[in-house]
């Protein structure tokens, strides 16, 4: 079995671990780049969102380099994301592409399950216990050495050490073998990446939360590396959500993403009353939770066409106003163009500051049109 699935962000890293112990070959397409965009925009409906596009083009690109199988998350919910694997497929079966699907949801795990019981080594229980160890271990390492780097990167002497040695850690971190090897890979990581060399600051760094649509907040190719950009301009970043919580949350194996799932529901209760299948609750309460903890500012990213997305927009000027933070909307799509989001994300930067000399200023919301 040849499979592959579509990036987002680092969670190739422990979905290729997942995949690899249970017995199969992972064909790793490579990072989204403007011509994965392309070849996603030339197949898929012209109104989807810019998510669906990349995912496609990194299938397309995968069957190209000789996978046999493609792998999705699939549901049945608000988002059209829960429909992204049967319908990418069909959409690619049409274009003369033959392969097998695996599409991972609540109604037939049975089946997935089955898949690798002639790929897996011994028994197949057993196999999958061991897969999923080195899986939540991989997962949990990428999580903590992000972590490190946001804290590290506004603090850097040298700009970009801070990103060659997160690079070089979550490599390490993807060849582990074994979750002894994980454990060894992620304490050099982080070592690595806290003997960077620092200079000393006039001030702290300005604080910023980051959040909307999962993979605009995750993907760096669609966000134009918007967590870099920031970071090596001075600005610590708070995004609400990563790759740990979106593979843990489904599992229900770590509490504490629970409990913050109901606590943002219940934050979010006087501004939506419905799910709405996003994250929208995050969204929601994590702009609120930002100005409780102080940050200077939030970043909304969202795809254009992103329905949850779209309606938390509308909600998001009322909480600027009753909790008094700046909020900066970004809307993505295939047309969005770097220099454009640099351009207002510099702008928002010089907002922040100013704000910050002024304590007690207004909140101010920067909203254009795409790119």
């Amino acid at each position: 079995m040849r499979v592959s699935f579509p990036h987002m962000g680092n969670s190739y890293i422990p979905l290729s671990a997942l995949l690899s112990n249970l017995g199969a070959e992972v064909v790793l397409p490579p990072r989204p780049t403007s011509r994965t965009i392309d070849l996603g925009a030339l197949h898929a409906p012209e109104f989807v969102c810019l998510p669906f596009k990349v995912n496609l083009g990194d299938n397309l690109r995968a069957l190209e380099m000789g996978a046999d199988t493609l792998a999705m998350v699939s549901g049945m919910w608000a988002c059209r994301f829960g429909y992204y694997g049967r319908v990418q497929h069909q959409i690619l079966r049409d274009a003369g592409f033959t392969f097998d699907s695996i599409l991972l949801g609540r109604d037939d795990l049975g089946s997935v399950f089955r898949k690798f019981r002639n790929t897996a080594d011994g028994n197949l229980a057993a196999a999958w216990l061991r897969a999923f160890r080195v899986f939540r271990r991989k997962a949990a390492a990428v999580d903590a050495i992000e972590r490190e780097a946001r804290a590290k990167r506004p603090l850097e002497r040298d700009r970009g050490a801070t990103s060659n040695a997160l690079e070089a850690g979550l490599s390490q971190v993807h060849r582990a073998r074994d979750t002894r090897e994980v454990d060894t890979s992620l304490a050099e990581g982080l070592e690595a990446l806290r003997s960077v060399e620092t200079d000393e600051r006039d001030e702290p760094p300005l604080q910023v939360t980051v959040l909307g649509e999962i993979f605009a907040v995750l993907e760096p190719s669609l966000n134009f590396d918007i967590e870099r950009t920031l970071g090596e301009s001075g600005v610590a970043t708070h995004p609400v959500l990563s790759v740990y919580r979106w593979l843990m949350r489904p599992l229900k194996m770590d509490l504490g993403i629970t409990l913050d799932e109901l606590r943002a529901r219940r934050a979010t209760r006087p501004y939506i009353a419905y799910v709405l299948g996003g994250e929208e609750h995050q969204t929601i309460s994590g702009t609120i939770n930002a100005a409780r903890k102080g940050h200077d500012g939030v970043i909304h990213l969202y795809p254009f066409t992103c329905m949850p997305e779209n309606i938390c927009r509308t909600v998001l000027p009322r909480i600027e106003e009753e909790y008094g933070i700046p909020v900066l909307n970004i809307c993505l799509d295939e047309h969005a163009s770097p220099t454009g989001v640099s351009t207002r994300l510099e702008a928002f930067i010089d907002l922040m500051r100013q704000r910050r000399k002024s304590a007690g200023g207004r909140s101010t919301s920067l909203e254009r049109s795409p790119g």
